[in-house]
C-alpha cells in the first residue's frame, strides 16, 4: 500500500469510527499556549532530565523552575544541559534535594517524578495532596497496592496526571489503534509483547563502598529495606532489585500498555486476567535479582496476551506489540506499524498488506497534551493514572507468579489478593521502612 493508500485507509476507518462513536478521549489532543507553565523535576538522572527536555520543546511557554536529586553532582550537571539548550526558560533552576520542599512551592504548576520505582508512589502522593500536574514515570507504582491507592488519590484531589507510558501519543499507534476498531484482522485471540535481552551474568565486586559525600544515600534507599552502599546498584542499575525496580517487564510495560489499549480500540473492557503465570531465568553467577529472559501469560476469556524478554527478535523487529488475528497480524513499535496478512486456501492473501516505517518516536505530543490538559484543567489525559496503574497492576502480578516458581495465579481484583495463595498475598503491598509510611488518603 502507498502513502495515499495509507492515508485513505486510515482516514476512512477513523472517520467510520467516528461515526460508530469509538473514537479514544484525549488523542493527540492540544491547545494553543496561552499561559506560562512552570514545572519542577523530581529525580533528574536520564529520564527526569529528558522528559523535561521533551517537554521544553513541545510548548514554548513552559519552564523549568526547579529540580530535585539526592545526588548534588548530577543535580547540576542535568541542569547544565537543560540551561545550555534552553537559557531563557531553564536559566533560573532552583535546586532541591528534598522533594517535600520542592513541592512547598507554590509557584510550581507541575512535576515530574522520575525517581527509582520505590519512590514513586509516595512522591506522587504528597505532589497531589500539594495541587500539583503530575507526570509520573512507568511503571507507576512499585507493588499492586500502590498502583490502586495512586488511582484513589488522583479522584479524590483531581490532578492533572499524565504516565511515562507515552506511546498512547504516537502516532504510529494512533494509526494501529484506528485499523484495530475496523476489525480488518478477523477474530483476535492473541497478542504478542516483546523486547531484546541477553542472559550474559552481571558481575561485579558487591563489598559495602564508602557514600560519596555530594549523594544523600539515606534519602536514595527512602522506604525501601536499607541496603549498604554499592554504586553498581544505583543509577540504572537499581531496577535490577527487587527492593527498588520490577526488571525488564515492569521497566517495558508499554508494551502491555499499548496491548491493553489495541484491546479496547477492538472493544474489549478493561479486565483483569483470569489466570497469569511468569516464569524467566538469569544466569547462575549474575548478582542481580531480576530475570534476564521471561516469559509471562495473560489469560483472559476471548484472548491471551503474551509478554517475552528474550534474547531473539520477533516478526523482524527487536520490540513491539503484535495483535493476532484470523485475518492477519498487525505489528506496531516505535518506527512504525504493518499488517502481515493471513492466506487464504487459494493462496491469496485475506487482508491487504500494509507497512509504514519512519523515525523513531518520543514524547512530543504526549507532553503537547499533558500541557494542553494543565491549562484547561482536564484530567482526560492521554495517560491517565487509571491506565498506567492497570497495565502496571497486572505485570506486577506475573513478577509475583515469576518470583513464586511460575506458579498460576488467579488475582481477585475487588478483594486484592489471590485465591488460595498466602504467599502471593504478602506481595500485594510493601511494608515501607526507615521511618517512611504508606501513603493515606
Amino acid at each position: 500500500m502507498d502513502n495515499k493508500s495509507r492515508r485513505t485507509f486510515i482516514k476512512t476507518s477513523a472517520l467510520a469510527m467516528a461515526g460508530a462513536g469509538l473514537t479514544f478521549p484525549g488523542y493527540l489532543k492540544g491547545a494553543a499556549p496561552s499561559s506560562r507553565l512552570n514545572i519542577g523535576v523530581i529525580g533528574v538522572n536520564w529520564w527526569g532530565t529528558e522528559n523535561m527536555q521533551h517537554m521544553l520543546r513541545a510548548d514554548k511557554e513552559t519552564y523549568c523552575v526547579a529540580m530535585c536529586d539526592v545526588d548534588q553532582v548530577r543535580l547540576k550537571e542535568q541542569a547544565g544541559v537543560l540551561k545550555k539548550e534552553f537559557p531563557d526558560r531553564a536559566g533560573n533552576i532552583k535546586f532541591y534535594s528534598d522533594f517535600r520542599k520542592l513541592l512547598d512551592d507554590k509557584n510550581i504548576d507541575g512535576v515530574i517524578i522520575a525517581t527509582p520505582d520505590h519512590w514513586h508512589t509516595y512522591m506522587f502522593a504528597e505532589a497531589c495532596k500539594a495541587g500539583k500536574a503530575i507526570y509520573v514515570e512507568k511503571p507507576t507504582g512499585h507493588s499492586i497496592a500502590e498502583c490502586r491507592i495512586m488511582v484513589d488519590l488522583q479522584r479524590k484531589y483531581k490532578n492533572v496526571v499524565t504516565t511515562g507510558l507515552w506511546q498512547i501519543s504516537l502516532g504510529y499507534f494512533v494509526e494501529a489503534f484506528n485499523i484495530l476498531k475496523t476489525g480488518v484482522l478477523g477474530d483476535v485471540f492473541k497478542v504478542h509483547c516483546w523486547i531484546p535481552s541477553n542472559t550474559n551474568p552481571v558481575v561485579y565486586d558487591p563489598a559495602p563502598q564508602p557514600v560519596p559525600d555530594t549523594l544523600d544515600y539515606k534519602m536514595w534507599i527512602g522506604p525501601a529495606p536499607f541496603r549498604p552502599y554499592n554504586s553498581n546498584r544505583l543509577h540504572r542499575q537499581w531496577r535490577n532489585y527487587w527492593d527498588f525496580g520490577g526488571g525488564q517487564q515492569t521497566d517495558w510495560v508499554h508494551y502491555l500498555d499499548s496491548a491493553f489499549d489495541g484491546l479496547l480500540a477492538m472493544g474489549f473492557p478493561r479486565a483483569y486476567p483470569k489466570t497469569v503465570f511468569s516464569v524467566g531465568y538469569r544466569h547462575p553467577d549474575t548478582l542481580t535479582e531480576t530475570p534476564r529472559v521471561q516469559t509471562s501469560v495473560f489469560q483472559f476469556d476471548k484472548y491471551h496476551v503474551v509478554w517475552e524478554q528474550q534474547n531473539s527478535s520477533l516478526y523482524n523487529r527487536v520490540d513491539g506489540v503484535a495483535w493476532i488475528g484470523s485475518k492477519g497480524t498487525l505489528v506496531c513499535n516505535r518506527t512504525g506499524y504493518e499488517i502481515i496478512p493471513v492466506n487464504g486456501s487459494d493462496g491469496k492473501p485475506l487482508i491487504e498488506p500494509v507497512k509504514v516505517e519512519g523515525p523513531y518516536g518520543n514524547q512530543h505530543d504526549h507532553m503537547i497534551n499533558w500541557a494542553a490538559c494543565i491549562r484547561k484543567n482536564d484530567t482526560n489525559t492521554n495517560g491517565t493514572i487509571e491506565k498506567g496503574s492497570y497495565a502496571t497492576e497486572v505485570a506486577w502480578i506475573a513478577n509475583i507468579s515469576h518470583r513464586l516458581g511460575g506458579v498460576s495465579l488467579e488475582y481477585l481484583p475487588s478483594e486484592m489478593k489471590f485465591r488460595n495463595n498466602p504467599e502471593a498475598d504478602t506481595f500485594v503491598s510493601p511494608e515501607y521502612k526507615n521511618g517512611w509510611q504508606f501513603p493515606v488518603m
